[in-house]
């Protein structure tokens, strides 16, 4: 680390439940890598006054399975970028048959953030998903709590053809400054999805 500061944490949040199968979780993980990896996305982070941001990726499934994939990695360089998206590429997915918890998952980022040793001028949790949380938990609350912390979460809905998942995601999932949603039509569309996003998280650096 070559300051006591950075532009951006960033957790991306994965649904890994029961409804994403093998070669979807594949899928996500090696768009994450590719997006990672992408000379525009290295570019504008080198674009922001720190020049470096932080990265963690969570799986999540049931409201008892989350795992950190991806500790916290500053990423201020094309060389960190490539290393951190080896990690992501290369891991071993992490779930519990079950329903999907999503509530839970938004909890557990927001405790993960207290393991950042390091100050940040934004943190925002992505959370990316084909479903609603089904397990009881509160997701308005949930969403609330992380947004009274000052922390933004953006949502990356795989659509699969149902309308409702992305008014869920409007309504109930995202929120705090500067929020907004990248749909993906399906899991194929998942890299193209990531990729924008992740431009989109660096905006209010570089703007």
């Amino acid at each position: 680390m070559t300051s006591d500061y950075i532009d951006l944490a960033l957790i991306l949040a994965v649904d890994v439940s029961t409804s994403i199968d093998a070669g979807d979780y594949q899928l996500q993980m090696s768009g994450i890598a590719s997006a990672l990896r992408d000379k525009e996305f290295i570019d504008a982070i080198g674009s922001g006054p720190h020049s470096s941001i932080a990265v963690s990726v969570v799986q999540w499934s049931t409201r008892l399975s989350q795992e950190v994939t991806l500790d916290w990695t500053i990423i201020g360089n094309s060389s960190q970028a490539k290393v951190a998206a080896g990690v992501v590429e290369s891991a071993a997915r992490r779930w519990m048959p079950g329903g999907t918890g999503m509530a839970a998952a938004i909890n557990f980022c927001v405790r993960h953030f207290h393991r950042l040793r390091i100050q940040s001028k934004r943190r925002v949790i992505d959370v990316s998903g084909d479903g609603e949380d089904n397990e009881d938990g509160d997701i308005n609350g949930s969403r609330d709590e992380a947004i009274s912390l000052g922390i933004t979460i953006n949502g990356l809905p795989i659509i699969n053809g149902s309308g409702s998942i992305q008014s869920y995601y409007d309504q109930n999932v995202i929120g705090g400054p500067g929020h907004f949603l990248v749909p993906a039509a399906n899991v194929l569309d998942f890299q193209r999805a990531i990729k924008e996003k992740l431009l989109r998280e660096l905006k209010p650096i570089i703007a």
